[in-house]
């Protein structure tokens, strides 16, 4: 792997890049704070940043950047013809739209990676005030932004250009009145001035080709028209549909780092389990698990083991308590073979019969004796296993009568470890 080194804001990045993975290592101490859940909201998902998968250990939180295909380094871009470079310049200038997002990064030439037709995407992001850059806004975006210009058209290095030289080197003209543009919107209009001034210019030197050509070049159109066509439903997909979703995961993203713990419920309510990635059925069970009717000790052995490393299985049973799928959690249960996660969504299930006002009174009867019985006898297997590992049973915690009769807070509290 190729390795780029840099330091920003007074710390050392160290890239190690392949053709299809960029890692990255930051120390923990470089990250002001201990608490995993905040580093979640840079796992977003977002056409602006390179996918990204994060792991941590006791001295280092490990990134890795997930590529595109065909994508061309800063290098070669810098070889290209000026219009090419125009080009890239104005597509750079779009990461402007990032400031919206609660998360800072910076455009060096090492940290954004550029797709086949010329796009720029960003790897590296951090959490205010917690990581580098401690603050991101429009002016030293700004600055970013001509540094990154001027070292692509120039051999400037971008570093030294941010660091003072960028006010202070000589360049051709038009770089001269780039760098001296006052913000975005005068930077992008002269930007687009001289691209569209390079295209005429390019048009007007085109070479002419024969009429086999032109006649290949015709039906080559033609064919290119068809697949157009056919590309239209994944294009439909990918703006009403794909887009959309993205931006719901960050907003439960947002809301998650925010502490909000409803928004989170209430962004994500409608989205399938099946459809979530894992990082958001995290934060979904998290969620739910806080809104709980529970005791302060029964909500801490469960969040104990609802982590980035739990049994999907087990994240998805507490999404389904949470949504009030009592019969979908207890099929999860049996499938982790969790006697107390039985136990807890058999007592939602008879607490849901007991308020269905649909029901007869015989039908009431009738179903709750069925999950007493049941319940009774995952009880029995239970106290049998814990006896059998010598283990002390609690008395009073649950039995078929009291736990059909009594509240939420004296049934079983489930405290497995959920695959972790």
């Amino acid at each position: 792997m190729k390795e780029e080194t840099f330091v920003f804001g007074g710390q050392e990045f160290v890239f190690l890049k392949g053709d299809k993975e960029w890692h990255l290592d930051v120390k923990r101490s470089d990250v002001a704070t201990q608490e995993l859940s905040d580093l979640l909201l840079l796992d977003l998902h977002h056409p602006q940043f390179l996918q990204q998968e994060m792991t941590v250990d006791e001295d280092t939180v490990h990134f890795t950047y997930h590529l595109d295909a065909f994508g061309q380094t800063f290098e070669d871009m810098k070889e290209k013809e000026v219009s090419e470079k125009l080009r890239l310049s104005l597509n750079v200038l779009e990461l402007k739209q990032a400031l919206k997002l609660p998360i800072t990064f910076f455009v060096h030439p090492s940290s954004v990676f550029i797709t086949k037709d010329g796009r720029a995407k960003i790897a590296y992001r951090a959490i205010p005030e917690k990581m580098v850059p401690q603050t991101l806004d429009a002016a030293d975006l700004l600055k970013q932004l001509k540094s990154y210009i001027l070292a692509l058209f120039t051999e400037h290095d971008f570093m030294d250009l941010y660091n003072g030289a960028l006010d202070v080197v000589p360049v051709p003209e038009f770089l001269d009145t780039i760098r001296k543009a006052e913000d975005m919107d005068s930077l992008e209009g002269l930007l687009q001035g001289y691209f569209q001034d390079k295209l005429e210019e390019e048009k007007a030197t085109l070479t002419r080709v024969s009429r086999s050509k032109h006649r290949l070049y015709r039906y080559a159109t033609i064919w290119l028209s068809a697949l157009a066509g056919l590309l239209v439903l994944p294009l439909i997909y990918l703006v009403f549909m794909h887009n959309p979703f993205k931006e719901k995961m960050l907003d439960a993203d947002t809301a998650f780092i925010k502490v909000d713990y409803p928004g989170v419920i209430s962004e994500l309510e409608r989205v399938e389990v099946s459809s979530l990635p894992y990082t958001q059925k995290y934060t979904l069970a998290y969620a739910y698990i806080q809104g709980f009717d529970l005791s302060n000790e029964q909500r801490s052995v469960i969040l104990n083991n609802v982590t980035l490393k739990s049994d999907e299985q087990y994240l998805d049973y507490w999404i389904e308590i949470g949504r009030g799928n009592s019969q979908e959690a207890l099929d999860l249960a049996k499938r982790l073979d969790d006697s107390d996660l039985i136990l807890y969504a058999l007592y939602q299930q008879m607490e849901q019969v007991r308020e269905n006002t649909t029901l007869s009174g015989e039908e009431r009867e009738t179903t709750l004796d069925e999950l007493k019985a049941e319940y009774q006898k995952y009880w029995d297997t239970r106290t049998t296993i814990l006896n059998e590992d010598g283990s002390q049973v609690e008395t009073g915690t649950s039995s078929t009568s009291s736990s059909t009769s009594s509240t939420e807070s004296s049934s079983t509290s489930p405290s497995s470890s959920g695959g972790e």
